[in-house]
Protein backbone atom coordinates (compact mmCIF):
# COMPACT_ATOMS: atom_id res chain seq x y z
CA UNK A 1 0.00 0.00 0.00
CA UNK A 2 1.92 3.26 -0.61
CA UNK A 3 2.73 5.66 1.65
CA UNK A 4 0.58 8.10 2.91
CA UNK A 5 3.14 11.05 1.98
CA UNK A 6 3.47 9.35 -1.40
CA UNK A 7 -0.20 9.69 -1.83
CA UNK A 8 -0.52 13.66 -0.82
CA UNK A 9 2.47 13.94 -3.19
CA UNK A 10 0.81 12.61 -6.13
CA UNK A 11 -2.40 14.39 -5.57
CA UNK A 12 -0.51 18.01 -4.63
CA UNK A 13 1.00 17.02 -8.83
CA UNK A 14 -2.35 16.46 -10.19
CA UNK A 15 -3.96 19.65 -8.59
CA UNK A 16 -0.37 22.11 -9.71
CA UNK A 17 -0.78 20.55 -13.11
CA UNK A 18 -4.40 21.61 -13.38
CA UNK A 19 -2.87 24.95 -11.65
CA UNK A 20 -1.04 25.41 -15.08
CA UNK A 21 -3.76 24.02 -17.09
CA UNK A 22 -6.04 26.81 -15.53
CA UNK A 23 -3.21 29.69 -15.57
CA UNK A 24 -2.99 28.94 -19.88
CA UNK A 25 -6.25 28.95 -20.42
CA UNK A 26 -6.46 32.44 -18.85
CA UNK A 27 -3.48 33.97 -20.77
CA UNK A 28 -5.60 32.39 -24.12
CA UNK A 29 -8.68 34.70 -22.45
CA UNK A 30 -6.74 37.60 -21.86
CA UNK A 31 -4.83 37.30 -25.55
CA UNK A 32 -8.78 37.02 -26.73
CA UNK A 33 -10.56 40.25 -24.87
CA UNK A 34 -8.14 41.84 -25.72
CA UNK A 35 -8.36 41.88 -29.81
CA UNK A 36 -12.25 40.69 -29.87
CA UNK A 37 -12.75 44.80 -28.69
CA UNK A 38 -10.71 46.01 -31.36
CA UNK A 39 -12.22 48.86 -33.43
CA UNK A 40 -10.94 50.36 -36.78
CA UNK A 41 -10.60 54.10 -36.60
CA UNK A 42 -9.75 55.87 -39.74
CA UNK A 43 -7.44 58.96 -39.36
CA UNK A 44 -8.35 61.77 -41.55
CA UNK A 45 -4.90 63.63 -43.09
CA UNK A 46 -4.97 66.48 -45.60
CA UNK A 47 -2.73 65.63 -48.73
CA UNK A 48 0.02 67.48 -47.92
CA UNK A 49 -0.44 68.36 -43.83
CA UNK A 50 1.85 70.51 -42.65
CA UNK A 51 4.00 70.02 -40.03
CA UNK A 52 1.59 70.56 -36.59
CA UNK A 53 -0.94 68.54 -38.05
CA UNK A 54 1.23 65.73 -39.16
CA UNK A 55 2.74 65.69 -35.79
CA UNK A 56 -0.73 65.54 -34.24
CA UNK A 57 -1.56 62.53 -36.88
CA UNK A 58 1.27 60.73 -35.34
CA UNK A 59 0.25 61.45 -31.84
CA UNK A 60 -3.19 60.61 -32.24
CA UNK A 61 -2.67 57.20 -33.85
CA UNK A 62 -0.05 56.54 -31.24
CA UNK A 63 -2.38 57.26 -28.65
CA UNK A 64 -5.26 55.35 -30.45
CA UNK A 65 -3.32 52.51 -30.93
CA UNK A 66 -2.04 52.13 -27.33
CA UNK A 67 -5.56 51.52 -26.00
CA UNK A 68 -6.42 48.98 -28.36
CA UNK A 69 -8.01 50.54 -31.73
CA UNK A 70 -6.78 49.42 -34.90
CA UNK A 71 -5.66 52.68 -37.00
CA UNK A 72 -5.84 53.29 -40.57
CA UNK A 73 -4.78 56.21 -42.36
CA UNK A 74 -6.86 58.09 -45.23
CA UNK A 75 -6.56 61.10 -47.51
CA UNK A 76 -9.54 63.89 -47.12
CA UNK A 77 -10.38 65.50 -50.16
CA UNK A 78 -7.66 68.09 -51.39
CA UNK A 79 -9.38 70.80 -49.12
CA UNK A 80 -7.74 71.96 -46.43
CA UNK A 81 -10.74 72.57 -44.09
CA UNK A 82 -13.34 70.26 -43.28
CA UNK A 83 -16.69 71.51 -44.64
CA UNK A 84 -20.57 69.85 -44.85
CA UNK A 85 -19.90 69.02 -49.21
CA UNK A 86 -16.44 67.87 -47.92
CA UNK A 87 -17.27 65.08 -45.06
CA UNK A 88 -20.04 63.87 -47.60
CA UNK A 89 -17.43 63.03 -49.77
CA UNK A 90 -15.63 60.97 -47.26
CA UNK A 91 -17.85 58.99 -45.36
CA UNK A 92 -19.48 57.84 -48.67
CA UNK A 93 -15.70 56.79 -49.67
CA UNK A 94 -15.27 54.62 -46.09
CA UNK A 95 -19.05 53.69 -45.40
CA UNK A 96 -18.66 50.81 -47.75
CA UNK A 97 -15.70 49.66 -45.41
CA UNK A 98 -17.64 47.08 -43.05
CA UNK A 99 -14.34 47.01 -40.79
CA UNK A 100 -14.32 51.10 -39.96
CA UNK A 101 -16.33 52.16 -37.02
CA UNK A 102 -15.15 55.76 -36.40
CA UNK A 103 -13.19 58.31 -38.13
CA UNK A 104 -10.79 61.43 -36.12
CA UNK A 105 -10.49 64.56 -39.01
CA UNK A 106 -7.96 67.44 -38.45
CA UNK A 107 -9.77 70.69 -38.10
CA UNK A 108 -7.47 73.67 -39.39
CA UNK A 109 -5.64 75.64 -41.72
CA UNK A 110 -2.22 75.20 -41.70
CA UNK A 111 -2.34 74.77 -38.22
CA UNK A 112 -4.80 72.33 -36.36
CA UNK A 113 -7.44 73.97 -33.71
CA UNK A 114 -9.56 70.75 -33.25
CA UNK A 115 -10.09 67.29 -34.30
CA UNK A 116 -13.85 66.21 -35.26
CA UNK A 117 -14.64 62.61 -33.62
CA UNK A 118 -17.14 60.53 -36.11
CA UNK A 119 -18.94 57.29 -34.92
CA UNK A 120 -20.61 54.84 -37.77
CA UNK A 121 -24.05 53.93 -36.82
CA UNK A 122 -25.95 50.74 -37.64
CA UNK A 123 -26.73 52.33 -40.72
CA UNK A 124 -23.03 52.55 -41.80
CA UNK A 125 -23.74 57.21 -41.57
CA UNK A 126 -21.48 58.95 -39.57
CA UNK A 127 -22.87 60.91 -36.48
CA UNK A 128 -20.45 63.64 -35.25
CA UNK A 129 -20.02 63.20 -31.45
CA UNK A 130 -18.14 65.93 -30.43
CA UNK A 131 -15.51 68.68 -31.15
CA UNK A 132 -12.46 68.26 -29.28
CA UNK A 133 -10.31 71.76 -28.93
CA UNK A 134 -6.31 72.35 -28.79
CA UNK A 135 -5.54 74.21 -25.91
CA UNK A 136 -2.33 76.54 -27.30
CA UNK A 137 -1.59 77.50 -23.41
CA UNK A 138 -1.22 73.59 -22.44
CA UNK A 139 2.21 71.98 -22.30
CA UNK A 140 2.46 69.23 -24.77
CA UNK A 141 -0.78 70.34 -26.41
CA UNK A 142 -1.12 67.77 -29.50
CA UNK A 143 -0.50 64.95 -26.96
CA UNK A 144 -3.21 66.23 -24.33
CA UNK A 145 -5.55 66.39 -27.79
CA UNK A 146 -4.63 63.02 -29.38
CA UNK A 147 -5.32 61.76 -25.26
CA UNK A 148 -8.70 63.48 -24.95
CA UNK A 149 -10.02 62.55 -28.88
CA UNK A 150 -9.09 58.79 -28.26
CA UNK A 151 -10.91 59.11 -24.68
CA UNK A 152 -14.22 60.15 -26.56
CA UNK A 153 -13.92 57.25 -28.96
CA UNK A 154 -13.70 54.56 -25.75
CA UNK A 155 -16.38 56.55 -24.13
CA UNK A 156 -18.98 55.90 -27.36
CA UNK A 157 -17.61 52.97 -28.97
CA UNK A 158 -17.35 50.51 -25.70
CA UNK A 159 -20.53 51.27 -24.11
CA UNK A 160 -22.09 48.23 -22.90
CA UNK A 161 -24.97 48.35 -25.36
CA UNK A 162 -23.11 49.07 -28.56
CA UNK A 163 -24.13 46.98 -31.49
CA UNK A 164 -27.49 46.08 -29.53
CA UNK A 165 -29.07 49.56 -29.46
CA UNK A 166 -30.46 52.09 -31.71
CA UNK A 167 -27.55 54.41 -31.65
CA UNK A 168 -28.09 57.96 -30.40
CA UNK A 169 -29.54 60.74 -31.83
CA UNK A 170 -25.71 62.67 -33.57
CA UNK A 171 -24.24 65.88 -31.42
CA UNK A 172 -26.23 69.28 -32.15
CA UNK A 173 -24.41 70.75 -35.14
CA UNK A 174 -24.56 74.18 -36.25
CA UNK A 175 -24.89 75.27 -39.93
CA UNK A 176 -21.18 75.05 -40.85
CA UNK A 177 -21.59 71.03 -39.47
CA UNK A 178 -19.41 71.75 -36.84
CA UNK A 179 -21.13 70.52 -33.45
CA UNK A 180 -22.99 73.05 -31.32
CA UNK A 181 -20.22 71.72 -28.00
CA UNK A 182 -16.44 70.86 -27.37
CA UNK A 183 -16.02 67.79 -24.91
CA UNK A 184 -13.29 66.70 -22.36
CA UNK A 185 -13.01 63.26 -20.61
CA UNK A 186 -11.10 62.57 -17.47
CA UNK A 187 -8.94 59.31 -17.89
CA UNK A 188 -10.73 57.09 -15.76
CA UNK A 189 -11.27 53.61 -16.22
CA UNK A 190 -14.97 52.94 -17.32
CA UNK A 191 -17.64 51.71 -14.43
CA UNK A 192 -18.44 48.05 -15.59
CA UNK A 193 -15.81 46.77 -17.05
CA UNK A 194 -14.38 43.03 -16.06
CA UNK A 195 -10.42 42.86 -15.54
CA UNK A 196 -7.56 39.91 -15.01
CA UNK A 197 -4.85 39.86 -13.21
CA UNK A 198 -2.18 36.78 -13.75
CA UNK A 199 1.24 36.93 -11.52
CA UNK A 200 3.07 35.19 -8.28
CA UNK A 201 3.34 36.17 -4.89
CA UNK A 202 6.25 35.16 -2.32
CA UNK A 203 4.37 34.17 1.03
CA UNK A 204 6.56 33.66 4.47
CA UNK A 205 5.33 33.88 8.07
CA UNK A 206 7.27 35.45 10.77
CA UNK A 207 7.41 32.14 12.72
CA UNK A 208 9.57 29.58 10.88
CA UNK A 209 7.66 28.72 7.62
CA UNK A 210 8.02 29.96 4.15
CA UNK A 211 9.04 31.27 1.82
CA UNK A 212 6.59 29.78 -0.89
CA UNK A 213 6.02 31.50 -4.12
CA UNK A 214 2.69 30.77 -5.63
CA UNK A 215 0.97 31.81 -8.75
CA UNK A 216 -2.09 33.92 -8.57
CA UNK A 217 -5.14 34.46 -10.54
CA UNK A 218 -7.62 37.84 -10.22
CA UNK A 219 -10.43 38.50 -11.44
CA UNK A 220 -11.84 42.55 -10.54
CA UNK A 221 -14.71 44.42 -11.75
CA UNK A 222 -15.07 48.07 -11.60
CA UNK A 223 -17.92 49.43 -10.07
CA UNK A 224 -17.09 52.85 -9.46
CA UNK A 225 -13.50 54.60 -11.41
CA UNK A 226 -11.70 54.29 -8.49
CA UNK A 227 -13.12 50.96 -6.81
CA UNK A 228 -12.67 47.44 -7.78
CA UNK A 229 -14.84 44.18 -6.35
CA UNK A 230 -11.74 41.79 -6.86
CA UNK A 231 -11.71 37.86 -6.68
CA UNK A 232 -8.29 36.08 -5.80
CA UNK A 233 -6.95 32.82 -5.62
CA UNK A 234 -3.44 31.34 -4.89
CA UNK A 235 -1.38 28.45 -4.43
CA UNK A 236 -0.47 25.05 -5.96
CA UNK A 237 3.06 26.80 -5.53
CA UNK A 238 6.23 25.32 -4.09
CA UNK A 239 6.36 23.90 -0.62
CA UNK A 240 9.00 25.56 2.34
CA UNK A 241 10.23 22.80 4.37
CA UNK A 242 10.09 23.40 8.37
CA UNK A 243 13.68 21.45 9.39
CA UNK A 244 14.80 20.42 12.98
CA UNK A 245 17.08 18.05 14.91
CA UNK A 246 13.51 16.13 15.52
CA UNK A 247 12.46 15.72 12.17
CA UNK A 248 11.01 18.40 9.35
CA UNK A 249 8.07 18.88 7.74
CA UNK A 250 6.59 20.29 4.57
CA UNK A 251 4.08 23.02 4.68
CA UNK A 252 1.74 23.51 1.55
CA UNK A 253 -0.63 26.98 1.77
CA UNK A 254 -3.77 27.78 -0.98
CA UNK A 255 -6.24 31.08 -0.33
CA UNK A 256 -9.54 32.31 -1.89
CA UNK A 257 -10.14 36.20 -1.28
CA UNK A 258 -12.96 38.39 -2.16
CA UNK A 259 -12.80 42.19 -1.11
CA UNK A 260 -12.44 45.46 -2.75
CA UNK A 261 -9.43 47.87 -3.45
CA UNK A 262 -9.50 51.42 -3.80
CA UNK A 263 -6.77 52.72 -6.92
CA UNK A 264 -6.34 56.02 -7.35
CA UNK A 265 -6.96 58.90 -10.25
CA UNK A 266 -6.41 57.39 -13.59
CA UNK A 267 -4.47 60.57 -14.46
CA UNK A 268 -0.79 59.66 -13.31
CA UNK A 269 1.27 56.46 -14.43
CA UNK A 270 1.78 54.95 -10.86
CA UNK A 271 -1.49 54.67 -9.15
CA UNK A 272 -1.62 53.86 -5.58
CA UNK A 273 -3.78 51.15 -3.76
CA UNK A 274 -5.47 50.06 -1.12
CA UNK A 275 -7.55 46.50 -0.55
CA UNK A 276 -9.03 44.70 2.17
CA UNK A 277 -10.39 41.33 1.38
CA UNK A 278 -11.83 38.22 3.01
CA UNK A 279 -11.89 34.50 2.50
CA UNK A 280 -10.34 30.98 3.68
CA UNK A 281 -6.63 29.73 3.68
CA UNK A 282 -5.64 26.22 3.24
CA UNK A 283 -2.92 24.76 4.94
CA UNK A 284 -1.30 21.06 4.37
CA UNK A 285 1.09 20.02 6.35
CA UNK A 286 3.32 16.49 6.04
CA UNK A 287 5.92 15.34 8.98
CA UNK A 288 8.43 13.14 8.60
CA UNK A 289 10.77 11.89 11.55
CA UNK A 290 12.94 9.43 12.31
CA UNK A 291 12.27 5.79 14.10
CA UNK A 292 10.46 4.46 16.07
CA UNK A 293 8.71 7.97 15.66
CA UNK A 294 6.32 8.35 13.75
CA UNK A 295 5.01 11.58 11.27
CA UNK A 296 1.76 13.27 10.85
CA UNK A 297 -0.15 15.11 7.91
CA UNK A 298 -2.62 17.87 9.01
CA UNK A 299 -4.90 19.57 6.54
CA UNK A 300 -6.60 22.53 8.19
CA UNK A 301 -9.16 25.51 6.80
CA UNK A 302 -9.17 28.97 8.19
CA UNK A 303 -10.76 32.22 8.39
CA UNK A 304 -8.63 34.81 6.40
CA UNK A 305 -7.78 38.50 6.68
CA UNK A 306 -5.97 39.93 4.01
CA UNK A 307 -4.75 43.98 4.04
CA UNK A 308 -2.70 45.24 1.24
CA UNK A 309 -1.15 48.74 -0.04
CA UNK A 310 0.75 49.13 -3.46
CA UNK A 311 0.74 50.26 -6.64
CA UNK A 312 -0.55 50.21 -10.07
CA UNK A 313 1.85 51.24 -13.08
CA UNK A 314 0.10 52.02 -16.19
CA UNK A 315 1.77 50.19 -19.34
CA UNK A 316 -1.58 51.43 -21.43
CA UNK A 317 -5.12 52.16 -21.17
CA UNK A 318 -5.23 48.52 -21.16
CA UNK A 319 -2.59 47.17 -19.29
CA UNK A 320 -0.84 47.62 -16.39
CA UNK A 321 1.79 46.11 -13.66
CA UNK A 322 0.76 45.97 -9.95
CA UNK A 323 3.17 45.39 -7.20
CA UNK A 324 1.59 45.36 -3.69
CA UNK A 325 2.39 44.16 -0.27
CA UNK A 326 -0.25 42.13 2.07
CA UNK A 327 -0.41 41.74 5.69
CA UNK A 328 -2.66 37.89 6.14
CA UNK A 329 -4.17 36.92 9.34
CA UNK A 330 -5.83 33.43 9.67
CA UNK A 331 -7.78 32.11 12.73
CA UNK A 332 -7.25 29.74 13.93
CA UNK A 333 -3.89 29.22 12.69
CA UNK A 334 -1.20 26.67 12.23
CA UNK A 335 1.12 25.14 14.69
CA UNK A 336 3.73 22.70 13.76
CA UNK A 337 5.23 20.66 16.86
CA UNK A 338 7.57 18.08 17.31
CA UNK A 339 6.59 16.37 20.30
CA UNK A 340 5.72 18.86 22.82
CA UNK A 341 8.14 21.15 21.34
CA UNK A 342 6.20 23.93 19.24
CA UNK A 343 8.48 24.88 16.45
CA UNK A 344 6.79 27.36 13.72
CA UNK A 345 3.38 29.20 13.17
CA UNK A 346 1.48 30.03 9.96
CA UNK A 347 -1.23 32.51 9.65
CA UNK A 348 -0.05 34.37 12.63
CA UNK A 349 0.50 36.91 10.74
CA UNK A 350 1.96 35.98 7.26
CA UNK A 351 3.29 38.67 4.94
CA UNK A 352 2.98 38.21 1.11
CA UNK A 353 4.34 40.13 -1.71
CA UNK A 354 2.69 39.93 -5.17
CA UNK A 355 3.68 41.67 -8.62
CA UNK A 356 0.48 40.71 -11.84
CA UNK A 357 0.40 41.87 -14.69
CA UNK A 358 -3.63 43.23 -15.56
CA UNK A 359 -5.32 43.13 -19.08
CA UNK A 360 -8.86 45.17 -19.22
CA UNK A 361 -10.23 44.41 -22.80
Amino acid sequence: MPAPRALCATSLERLRVAWLRLLSACSVLLLWGSTAWAHTVALLSPPSPSARTAELLQRLRGELLSVGFEVTLRDRSKRSEPSELDAASWQRALASETEIQAAVDVVGEGAPVAVDVWIVGRARQFQLVARVSLDPNQENAAKSLAIRASEVLRARLFEPRVGSAEPRAAAPASASGTPAFETSVERTSQPGRLGFELGAAALTSLDGVGPAFLPILRIDWAIEPKLLLQATLAGFGTRPDVVTAAGSADVAMQYGLLGACYRMNGEHTVRPLAALSFGALRTAVVGQTELPRKGHSLEQWSFLADASLGAAFQLSRQYSLVLAGHVQLAQPYVAIRFGDQQVATAGRPNLLLSLTFGARP
